[in-house]
């Protein structure tokens, strides 16, 4: 074997380097506290290399229309416009902080609808 050689050749290894540092993101993103997650990822993020900041950008444009397209059937579009949003605020810390905010207030009004759910369950069993 070739050295320098990846077995599926340079693509497939690119694409392998590319999910392997998108999950080691993702973890560290989960890791943070609701409330700070996005701005402290954002903070993190700034001293990536200019193509990762690159690639970033490029993959929340490419899943837009894919969100606007699964709005328009049934789809997880909600998932598309959050992964979206999620990697334009790698890039701006003024959305990072809004997608914080947004983050509190969505599992302050998931708990509540949960909380409500439960209880009106339990009053017709």
């Amino acid at each position: 074997m070739k050295r320098g050689y990846a077995p599926g050749g340079m693509w497939h290894a690119f694409r392998w380097a590319m999910l392997t540092h998108l999950k080691d993101r993702w973890r560290e993103l989960k890791h943070f506290a609701p409330g700070e997650r996005f701005e402290k990822f954002h903070l993190a993020q700034q001293h990536q290399a200019r193509w990762v900041h690159f690639v970033y950008v490029a993959a929340a444009v490419a899943l837009l229309p894919v969100g606007v397209l699964f709005a328009f059937i049934p789809g997880p579009a909600v998932l598309f416009f959050a992964l979206s949003a999620a990697l334009f605020a790698t890039q701006s810390l003024w959305l990072a902080r809004r997608l914080d905010r947004a983050e509190l207030a969505l599992r302050k009004l998931w708990l509540t609808v949960r909380d409500w759910w439960r209880a009106r369950h339990d009053r017709h069993a």
